[in-house]
């Protein structure tokens, strides 16, 4: 692998070159470790940030076909089968999950199997210590921006508790 060079004050050059000296180690290696223990240490912030690009990314996809949905029924989303109002609606969807720490929201059940339903189920992860987490607020606004019924499967508790029933979810899951 091709070695780049990083550019730092020089008053943290000293600090690397003595932590080397003191250690034993190249100053390669110091930095690396004190980048290693940087990214475990903001882990959660980390993987909040990439699961929102992702979310940004992925709210973008499909805004085509909504346009073109929301046209043919004139301009009335409730007048669209679910699954049609869940690809208008899309990046709202994606947004009101966001406000509650519901990442990575995956499709289950009938809707993910191509069936005709009203009630959309979605599987989620959440973050355990979240205080924006609530279930019954999330679902409440889910249902009201869809005009539908919606369950959310709480993947990060079936993981500590039914993780066959997490598995057989994960199975059937496709992308919202």
């Amino acid at each position: 692998m091709p070695e780049h060079s990083v550019k730092i004050d020089p008053s943290t050059g000293r600090m690397i070159a003595d932590l080397a000296h003191f250690l034993g180690l190249t100053k390669k290696a110091v930095l690396r470790d004190a980048v290693l223990a940087f990214t475990e240490v903001h882990e959660h912030t980390i993987s909040q940030g990439a699961a929102d690009a992702t979310e940004r990314a992925a709210g973008t996809s499909g805004s085509l076909e909504g346009a073109r949905l929301l046209a043919a029924a004139a301009g009335d989303v409730a007048s669209l089968p679910l699954r049609d109002r869940v690809t208008v609606l899309r990046r709202q969807l994606l947004e009101v999950l966001r406000r509650h720490d519901a990442r990575n929201p995956r499709i289950v059940g009938d809707l993910a199997q191509g069936g005709d339903t009203d009630i959309l189920e979605l599987l989620v992860e959440r973050d355990l210590i979240s205080d924006r987490w609530n279930l019954l607020e999330c679902i409440h606004e889910t249902q009201r921006l869809l005009g539908a019924t919606v369950h959310l499967h709480d993947a990060t508790a079936l993981g500590l508790i039914a993780s066959d029933r997490l598995e057989r979810l994960e199975r059937e899951a496709v992308p919202l």
